[in-house]
């Protein structure tokens, strides 16, 4: 009984303990070096070929780059914007870069607040928290950084899905601000991360996100809402 309470006691304290480290340490303040807060002319003039996901609408928008700068491991990311702001992001984890960002971000923010398979970065799912709404999580091939403004504002833009609300889903122009012509665009369809296409009729494909090099193209289109 005393070895159970013992245990048990060990537990809570090792939780305790790891939910004070990501809190101890400085949160994000800018997500795969653009700073959060940026203006989206900022991100454009950082990544001159970074483009507007058509998944975006009027209230949210996605702009994705087929790989980060400044990084040894490949990394494709996709930049999430609110009113023109840098509020977070995503980048695509396989097995060429998995290890690469889980060791960086220990290094960066200290043990996750609570972490499974953390032996394995490909599977492991790792979670920090800061008192100002700032999250990180690895999990299910991916990275997420986002503010609690931003963790918001994407939940309602998933939600949105292809509502009526979002006919009019914007473009370059209007997320800086400015004023578009409107125009109903084209069905969308948000394939975005955890978000699976309905099945459809097609040759076979390898499963999951492996053959980052041989298959980079489509996996990219994929991830990032280009396929139909």
């Amino acid at each position: 009984m005393r070895l159970l309470v013992a245990s048990a006691l060990m537990v809570i304290f090792s939780t305790a303990g790891n939910a004070a480290l990501a809190a101890g340490t400085a949160p994000p303040s800018d997500f795969a070096g653009v700073p959060l807060g940026s203006t989206l002319s900022d991100l454009k003039s950082k990544y001159p070929t970074v483009s507007r996901n058509p998944d975006s609408d009027k209230h949210f928008q996605v702009y994705q780059v087929a790989a980060l700068r400044g990084i040894s491991a490949p990394s494709p990311a996709a930049f999430q914007i609110y009113q023109g702001h840098v509020v977070g992001g995503q980048i695509l984890l396989d097995s060429h870069n998995a290890h690469y960002w889980f060791d960086a971000m220990v290094s960066r923010y200290g043990q996750p607040d609570s972490c499974t398979y953390c032996n394995d970065a490909e599977l492991t799912t790792a979670v920090w928290h800061w008192d100002n709404g700032v999250s990180l999580k690895i999990q299910g091939e991916m990275l997420t950084e986002l503010t609690s403004e931003g963790a918001a504002q994407r939940s309602q833009w998933m939600a949105r899905g292809d509502s009526n609300e979002v006919a009019d889903n914007g473009d370059e122009t209007t997320d800086e601000g400015g004023s578009a012509e409107v125009s109903k665009p084209p069905p969308r369809h948000r394939h975005l991360v955890g978000h699976a296409p309905a099945a459809q009729s097609q040759p076979a494909k390898a499963a999951g996100w492996r053959g980052y090099y041989d298959d980079m193209n489509s996996r990219l289109e994929h991830w990032l809402g280009w396929s139909k």
